[in-house]
């Protein structure tokens, strides 16, 4: 761009979109921009910036490919709904039967390996957490009766048995962890369903897409099975805050000592045959298991026992080919495709697949690119709404269609404060603007609220810290400080955020009634530190 124009000037940065990234992107950064162009590879990135651009009241011009797809989004303060106010609708899921038992397609292995690596190296760390931190867990637990065995052999596995010391500890459990899903679980589903079983009607079960499937004997000769084992080695290690090893023939040689107890079929096991059986097993295996449960509970540690301990939730980063996370999930959906006789992938492919990648075309990014630069040039003209156009092109069969931005939703209230009759029309950009001064206190604003607008507040927010509320267990003691305090010292009190005072405004949600009680909806609150 430089060559083209030499007076193009540009900053670049690589840090992640997102929370994490606020005290870099603050509102110094955003006050500074006239406009947002947006390129981004997933929907939970494209939702923050949305919403950021509607905190911030920036105009977002949003662009996207998919193959020879490509479409633009003109999103314009107060003119145009934002890119979040539609969706897309669902893709289409693979039935849980399929993954679990008669997979016929490398996507279905690769989404059974992308399903593992969640409940292995995330879920389970996540659970975990949650037991020891939250007073009320075994409690929330028990009211969902389907998850609360499965849940609880979860805790005792990482808390007792597969808890490890060591990374040698890591290299047995990935051992066995081989064992169970490529061998064991393999046999019990043959011992239920076995290659010549018929249906009621005499015709053979495993027919057409459903393949039988091949229990695999683990060989530390073979490249594919050793990855496995470095892969869920040091994923489990970065779990449990251990120091993990690339160090393959280490690894074999601590494999060697890994005692494999000799399996032992479970007899009467049922499979399910398709997702209708499995929903009516699941629910018939939460009957009669009072028993079990308390002696699972009674194994578990005290959470007091392990004060300030803590698992590390694995994120899933397929960009990172350092991580192990693409070599967890090749290795364990090809030897998943080995056992049924499918063919298997490459690190590429499954990463394309597991990270739902779809290869740019040039000359699809080159159009969507240059139909942005359109709409911006109408941004910068001052055009009004009907010169601008949302996009959608397909190249493949050489169609294009432009359509006029859609207008923000508004919702209309009315309501009586005081006798009079009032009413109020707002759309996903207005805010109640409240300019009272930075320094003015929680009754200030009360106050400000029932003289201005008659409303009564009646509970208020900041993010998910609620700062106020008229009801409750001890909600008179609390108003009764709280109410002194100015905005921004009841936001650092309550909420733990320390107020930025430079910054313009801080959002708060409210809940509020009219003075006679009845329910009103309103916009998010803008309490303005500057004036």
């Amino acid at each position: 761009a430089r060559k083209i124009n030499a007076d193009f000037k540009v900053v670049s940065h690589s840090h992640r979109v997102g929370k994490e990234s606020e005290e870099i992107y603050d509102e110094a950064f955003w006050s500074g921009l006239d406009a947002v162009v947006t390129a981004l590879d997933n929907v939970q990135a494209r939702l923050y910036l949305d919403n950021s651009c509607i905190h911030h009241l920036k105009p977002m011009f949003d662009s996207g490919t998919l193959g020879t797809k490509g479409n633009t989004q003109v999103v314009l303060p107060k003119l145009t709904e934002s890119y979040g106010s539609s969706q897309d609708p669902p893709e289409e899921s693979i039935p849980l039967c399929t993954l679990h038992n008669f997979p016929h397609k490398i996507e279905h292995t690769i989404q059974w390996a992308r399903d593992k690596f969640e409940g292995l190296f995330k879920l389970s760390a996540s659970e975990v957490n949650s037991y020891l931190t939250e007073t009320n867990y075994l409690a929330k637990l028990a009211e969902d009766s389907v998850n609360e065995v499965k849940n609880l052999e979860l805790l005792n596995a990482y808390l007792g048995d597969d808890k490890p010391l060591s990374f040698e500890d890591c290299i047995h459990w990935a051992r066995r962890l081989f064992e169970t899903e490529f061998n064991n679980k393999i046999v019990q589903l043959l011992i239920a369903l076995p290659p010549d079983k018929t249906d009621s009607e005499g015709n053979p079960f495993w027919t057409g897409h459903k393949r039988p499937p091949s229990p695999l004997k683990f060989d530390p000769e073979n490249e594919l099975h050793l990855e496995f084992v470095v892969a869920a080695a040091n994923l489990h290690a970065v779990v449990y805050g251990l120091e993990g090893s690339r160090n393959k023939a280490a690894i074999k040689k601590e494999i060697a000592k890994v005692v494999i107890k000799a399996f032992v079929p479970e007899k009467g096991h049922k499979v399910a045959k398709n997702d209708e059986e499995m929903k009516a097993m699941m629910e018939e295996e939460s009957h009669g298991l009072d028993s079990k449960i308390e002696r699972l509970k009674s194994k578990l540690p005290q959470p007091s026992e392990l004060t300030g301990y803590q698992l590390n939730p694995v994120v899933f980063e397929k960009d990172d080919a350092s991580n192990f996370h693409i070599d967890f999930i090749t290795a364990c959906s090809n030897l998943r495709a080995a056992n049924y006789k499918i063919k298997s992938a490459s690190k590429h492919q499954t990463k394309q697949i597991a990270g739902k990648i779809i290869p740019a075309i040039a000359t699809t990014t080159a159009m969507v690119a240059g139909l942005v630069c359109l709409e911006l040039y109408k941004l910068a003209q001052g055009l009004k709404l009907e010169h601008f156009s949302n996009t959608y092109a397909n190249l493949a069969i050489g169609h294009i269609t432009a359509s006029e931005p859609l207008e923000p939703e508004f919702k209309e209230v009315e309501f009586e404060a005081r006798g009079k009759k009032r009413k109020l029309k707002f759309s996903l950009w207005d805010k109640m603007e409240v300019k009272i001064g930075s320094q003015a206190t929680l009754q200030d604003l009360v106050d400000h609220f029932e003289e201005k607008f008659g409303l009564d507040i009646v509970m208020l927010n900041f993010g998910r810290a609620l700062l106020y509320s008229q009801y409750g267990f001890g909600a008179k003691r609390k108003n009764k400080v709280r109410l002194k305090l100015s905005i921004p010292e009841l936001v650092k009190t309550v909420a733990k955020v320390e107020v930025n005072m430079s910054s313009s405004f801080l959002t708060l949600g409210a809940m509020v009634t009219t003075l006679d009680g009845d329910d009103v909806d309103i916009p998010a609150v803008r309490f303005w530190l500057k004036e």
